[in-house]
């Protein structure tokens, strides 16, 4: 902390990355270029001014982003576990007096601006994982035990909402964090041989037997039963399956053109979810492949920088921050795409800085710039150490 005391901040500007700040910009741009498109048509006057209103989440994110990137990482991570604790009680709020959307509770209104308390709660919970790993001596169950114990409040909490897709980001995340922290590799392959099993079990209890999953909603039941056969609900949730393979299979190779997405403008892809939960199939409409493919790799090279950090950190908890990060990005974009091609069910997630949603956007870019703190900082400790 002293070698760190000693820099100014210009000197922190000379050492900024600006790669991860560009990348995430250059997405969020044509984020909103695509909510535009999305919802210029649509009758309702929120769906119109969608694009603008996400500019301003932009802006209200890019300040999180240098905030957080100048201020050392490792204070928030010494208060990482209260972030967490803190981040708890809004979702328990928002059971009570929350805003349902699409049928589910998970956002607190205040006034004109909407709240998604589960976006924070993921990044608290990296915070909290770097913070474990700073306190634990043990690398065993006893290191694993209460990170999982931890997982599961947010992930119960999320579930009654009921939001699926935000509640199954806090497994992988969690492994991601114990992976990266130490935890002895036959608990690895313990965890891995779990997670085998959950999906054998989805695929041939719920896809061939018929069988529910605990403590799902009807409708959620319905999504995944859907992705197995579109023809049980033609008109709900096969329907917007089969609209979305419709829209990104007629975008060919080079797409529709700009504002010529019939599958999205004529309302065949649902307004309410298409510059959401189905923006990609807005994307593959009007840019084709190879505008998704771009958007695709834009996102992977926003993981790579954020795991080249990762590599590159000088302690366990900068890397358990980066790779956190990365872990809720890379949750995000693949669930997302691949529910938009039938890869996996729906689940109604939002894709990183393309899909409309302020909170997520702030909250992506906060965590952008705690992995941004790890690299400047990183990058200090090297420089004084050489006597600079």
């Amino acid at each position: 902390m002293a070698e760190n005391e000693r820099l100014s901040f210009l000197t922190k500007v000379m050492r900024f990355d600006w790669s991860l700040l560009i990348v995430a910009v250059a997405l969020s741009a044509f984020g909103i270029v695509v909510v535009y498109s999305a919802t210029y048509s649509s009758e309702s006057q929120d769906f119109r001014n969608a694009a603008f209103s996400q500019s301003v989440w932009l802006l209200l994110g890019l300040g999180a982003f240098f905030i957080l990137s100048f201020i050392d990482y490792r204070i928030w991570v010494k208060w990482g576990w209260l972030f967490f604790l803190v981040s708890l009680p809004a979702l328990v709020i928002v059971l009570v007096v929350g805003q349902t959307v699409n049928g589910a509770k998970s956002w607190l209104r205040f006034g004109p601006i909407s709240i998604e308390p589960a976006d924070f709660t993921k990044v608290g919970f990296v915070l909290l994982g770097a913070w474990w790993l700073n306190q634990a001596k043990n690398r065993g169950l006893l290191f694993a035990a209460p990170l999982v114990l931890a997982m599961i409040l947010p992930t119960i909490l999320i579930l009654k909402q009921p939001a699926l897709g935000s509640a199954g980001v806090f497994l992988p995340l969690c492994f991601a964090i114990l992976f990266v922290g130490g935890l002895k590799m036959r608990y690895v392959l313990l965890g891995v041989l779990g997670l085998l099993g959950v999906l054998a079990y989805a695929y041939m209890g719920v896809g061939k037997l018929g069988w529910d999953i605990p403590g799902l909603k009807p409708y959620q039941m319905n999504r995944i039963r859907t992705f197995f056969d579109p023809t049980l609900d033609p008109l709900g949730a096969g329907w917007t399956i089969n609209q979305s393979l419709i829209a990104i299979g007629s975008g060919g190779m080079s797409g529709k053109g700009y504002l010529k997405g019939t599958q999205n403008m004529l309302g065949f892809l649902p307004k309410n979810i298409s510059y959401t939960d189905f923006i990609f199939s807005v994307v593959g409409e009007e840019w084709g492949f190879l505008g998704g493919a771009a958007v695709i790799a834009g996102e992977c090279l926003l993981l790579l920088l954020c795991l080249r950090i990762a590599f590159g950190a000088r302690e366990p908890a900068g890397r358990a921050v980066s790779v956190g990060i990365a872990t809720i990005l890379f949750t995000h974009i693949f669930v997302n795409v691949g529910m938009t091609i039938k890869v996996v069910p729906i689940t109604g997630i939002p894709l990183p800085f393309i899909s409309y949603g302020g909170t997520f956007l702030i909250s992506c870019l906060a965590g952008l710039g705690l992995v941004e703190s790890v690299w400047i900082h990183r990058k200090a400790e090297d420089a004084c150490l050489r006597g600079t």
